[in-house]
């Protein structure tokens, strides 16, 4: 696969709609319609978009594979064509959605998003939340595209201190550790407080009911373990709702990856990494995993059914 080709997809994107996959920020907003948040406020939820990316992730992850197993020459047109219908002014990527994924592919991702706003209500926090929210730009500081990182993030710190936010309440690992860390090489000014979801809840004191099933194998995200330190806060949740915890042999900061970081570039490998990640899991004996990152999420539930097991994001299995 040409790997040239695809990053210069990605940029294409980016210029139409601050979004690598071509994903519009009105559609990132969508999962809180109706929940009338205020725009302005000391306390802002930034979800980063990355859940309301799955159905788009995993689409895309489907064409990369057929791609990579594509001749060259065949994958080179494909690419034309697509420049083609830039240049006519024809929205490829809704086009594709609206073939490739259903509305009940997109509800589902929504109502993670809505659990974790309805959980934080239910403790009591108060925030606000952007109409048209900026998608987090994490994927292209992993590809090396630091050019197009930088105007992102400088972009979207930008759009943060607009809301006159002191303080970011994140849902997702790769988001966090963006704006915890890697925005601020690039953002001098950049003064807010970040903190992920869990700590908020657990801070307030809440007590989540169970909603899935009553017993989990846990599967800790590598950004969340080794970089945010997020690593009992699920374990606690899930123990209060009553929910019973398997641990694999590699967990906590020394948990597996599941692969997803690469899946854009290398989907075949992404895939072998995923089974293997998921094979170690399911040697606990437990057919129902948890996770608390949407990359893990998406990249877990291709492999799924060809394993036997089921794979639940941490707020699909507490409310």
């Amino acid at each position: 696969m040409d790997l040239k080709a695809v990053k210069l997809l990605l940029e294409k994107n980016a210029k139409k709609t601050w979004n690598p996959l071509g994903v519009k920020e009105e559609y990132c907003s969508m999962w809180a319609e109706g929940m009338n948040f205020p725009e302005r406020g000391e306390v802002l939820l930034y979800t980063g978009c990355l859940y309301q990316m799955i159905p788009y992730i995993d689409m895309f992850a489907r064409l990369l594979k057929g791609f990579e197993s594509m001749n060259p020459a065949l994958f080179g047109i494909a690419m034309k064509i697509n420049a083609l219908a830039d240049s006519l002014g024809l929205d490829t990527i809704s086009l594709l959605a609206s073939l490739e994924i259903s509305k009940k592919d997109k509800e589902r991702y929504f109502r993670i998003v809505r659990s974790i706003a309805n959980a934080l209500l239910s403790a009591g926090v108060k925030f606000a939340y952007m109409r048209e929210e900026p998608y987090s730009g994490v994927l292209y500081h992993d590809l090396g595209m630091d050019d197009l990182f930088r105007e992102h993030v400088m972009r979207l710190a930008k759009k943060i201190k607009e809301t006159g936010a002191r303080k970011v309440i994140t849902i997702d690992p790769h988001t966090t550790y963006m704006l915890n860390y890697l925005i601020k090489e690039f953002v001098d000014d950049f003064e807010v407080e970040v903190v992920h979801y869990m700590d908020v809840l657990l801070e307030r004191g809440y007590t989540p009911k169970v909603r899935g099933p009553k017993e989990v194998v846990i599967h800790d995200p590598c950004y969340l373990a080794r970089w945010n330190g997020v690593i009992d806060q699920p374990r606690v949740l899930l123990s209060r709702a009553g929910v019973k915890v398997r641990e694999p042999e590699f967990t906590r900061k020394f948990t597996g990856c599941c692969g997803g970081p690469i899946e854009s570039l290398f989907p075949s490998l992404s895939s072998k990494l995923a089974r293997k990640r998921m094979k170690e899991l399911k040697e606990t004996g437990s057919p129902c995993f948890t996770v608390m990152c949407p990359i893990c999420l998406t990249n877990f539930q291709r492999e799924a059914r060809e394993l036997g097991v089921r794979v639940f994001d941490i707020m699909e299995v507490i409310e």
